[in-house]
């Protein structure tokens, strides 16, 4: 189901039904703190990035982000040929929320932020 068929224009996080559910709250949590609300979008049996390329077509911002069964996430935009953003199963929790949050900067053409130091930690 993609957002445009219900509610606010969204970041559609694709997650294997498997995916750690400490970075499924990260990344939606950075995203939300940006002001950009998510959807979840169940997608299993694909790889992060194919599941983020879906969320970023399912999604009418046209941003997506996928994660996996062992928690890599993807960050994609619909126009973009290549991924945004990858982080690999073991990034910290502060790199994951910094994911989400990089996923609601690509909506509002703010300047990424990934690799920079989160705040506080």
């Amino acid at each position: 189901m993609s957002d445009a068929a219900e509610g606010p224009p969204t970041v559609v996080v694709a997650a294997h039904p498997g995916a750690p559910p400490g970075v499924l709250r990260e990344v939606r949590a950075g995203a939300e703190e940006q002001g950009v609300p998510t959807a979840l979008l169940p997608d299993a049996g694909s790889s992060p990035d194919a599941a983020a390329r879906r969320g970023a077509a399912d999604s009418r911002l046209q941003v997506g982000v996928g994660i996996g069964d062992d928690g890599a996430v993807v960050v994609r935009h619909a126009l973009v040929p290549d991924a945004v953003l990858v982080l690999g199963p073991d990034a910290p929790a502060g790199e994951q929320r910094q994911a989400g949050a990089d996923a609601a900067r690509i909506v509002g053409g703010g300047a990424l932020r990934a690799g920079e130091p989160a705040a506080g930690l």
